[in-house]
């Protein structure tokens, strides 16, 4: 379907390089065949594009045996059993419905994996591709996640009090944070995505168990190329922004946030219904919304008290992760259309100045302003009224309003910066 491996279509891209290191305590075998896997992706992932063939049903055969082998050099249950299951579905996919959930629920310590047809988020394809990823557990970052999900109860009562009485919170997902150190086929395309959805990304949309998979490295990586970059770029201060591993607790906190932030609603689940008026328009409310209750959500005096949160350092981290998702096109994402939607109420409202050679950001106002325009969303599109819902989207989302993102992002200007990997695993002879 594709002709290239980027997108969205552009006449260059800026690559910028990062090194995954290939993990010191796997053993040997196991990064050797960890390697071998990633070569028979990409060897699956261009013959599927040709046609089936014996060939592709063998290499497909040749996948599942190698993560049998792959399980018994593992000593953590859960790792030896998703590469089990990981193995049973690929030799028979019509397994999947019983098999992807069971994935979903493990909480391995030693390996994280996913190998299969994998969604390609291209534009609004709803196509999948084969790929393949591998990580290692990160507990030190999964201790932040955990404790946005034990504080939930506290977070959701607060989201009450300042936002709608009647927000409810409908059955989550869970959360795994990995550093990936290897990685083919569809999910090594242009961008690179830091977050799949599973086994949603897999196609089984309606699982009884599902899991959000981080890869927090890559996540970091994006925000030290292209978002404290632009904090230089508009003259703030060197002390303006922490160092980078405390970086990362923020970028945690939120995102973890931002994927509770999905599951509230008011009285009923509307975006069904508006994504069969507007399905462009509804996924990029829906990821607003989600990102304001999970910025929220870091300002109870639990979280900020418990993860050591500062207001203004959390500000700035924000706006920064929104002006870099603004500027890779907010009619070409979901997310990019939902900071246009945030980037725009600032700006009406003072706290984002647009001059002729620069950006003023006001920390100060910021998170009255986004406690306002949660509070106006929530009632516009949350309430059951799909005419006002509909209307908000006219108003408010960029895909209707063509002439708007054409003017303001001649003035901020469209990145296609990317990132690509260098995988040490590949050096593992095989």
């Amino acid at each position: 379907m594709f002709t290239t491996s980027f997108w969205p279509a552009a006449a260059a891209y800026q690559v910028s390089m990062m090194d995954l290191d290939a993990p010191e305590n796997l053993h040997p075998k196991a990064l050797q065949t960890i390697h071998y896997c990633l070569r028979l992706t990409e060897a699956i992932n261009q013959l599927e594009a040709a046609c089936e063939s014996r060939l592709l049903d063998a290499l497909r055969e040749e996948m599942s045996i190698q993560c049998f082998r792959l399980a018994p050099m593992f000593d953590d249950p859960d790792t030896r059993r998703g590469l089990f299951l990981r193995a049973e579905i690929l030799a028979d996919d019509s397994c999947g419905k019983t098999v992807l959930p069971q994935i979903a629920g493990l909480n391995e310590q030693q390996l994280v994996l996913g190998i299969g047809n994998t969604s390609t988020w291209v534009g609004k394809s709803r196509q999948s591709f084969y790929s393949s990823w591998f990580g290692e557990p990160a507990p030190v970052l999964q201790e932040i996640s955990d404790v946005m999900d034990n504080l939930f109860p506290e977070s959701l009562l607060y989201l009450q009090k300042e936002i709608a009485a009647d927000l409810l919170a409908m059955p989550g997902c869970a959360y795994k944070i990995i550093n990936l150190f290897g990685i083919a086929g569809e999910a090594n395309t242009y961008p690179k995505h830091f977050a799949y959805f599973f086994p949603e990304d897999e196609g089984l949309k309606y699982s009884p168990v599902k899991r959000t998979v981080v890869f927090a490295n890559t996540y970091l990586q994006l925000f030290e190329l292209f978002s404290r970059t632009e904090a230089v770029k508009m003259g703030w201060a060197e002390d303006a922004l922490p160092e980078s591993h405390v970086c990362q607790r923020y970028l945690i906190a939120w995102f973890r946030g931002h994927d509770l932030g999905h599951s509230l609603v008011r009285n009923e689940n509307v975006f069904p219904k508006l994504s069969k008026i507007d399905r462009w328009g509804s996924m990029m409310v829906q990821e607003a919304l989600a990102d304001q209750f999970g910025l929220l959500m870091c300002l109870t005096p639990q979280v900020t008290e418990g993860l050591q949160l500062d207001r203004t350092v959390l500000a700035r981290i924000y706006f920064l992760e929104m002006l870099r998702y603004l500027r890779r096109g907010p009619s070409s994402y979901p997310d990019a259309g939902a900071a246009w939607i945030q980037f725009n109420y600032l700006r009406e409202h003072g706290c984002v100045e647009l001059k002729a050679d620069s950006i003023d950001f006001h920390p100060e106002l910021f998170f009255t302003q986004m406690a306002n325009l949660t509070r106006l969303m929530s009632e516009e599109l949350l309430g059951g009224d799909t005419e006002r819902a509909q209307a908000f989207m006219l108003q408010h989302c960029p895909h209707t309003n063509p002439e708007d993102v054409e003017i303001l992002m001649a003035r901020l200007g469209t990145t296609n910066d990317m990132i690509e990997y260098n995988q040490l695993i590949k050096r593992v002879p095989l």
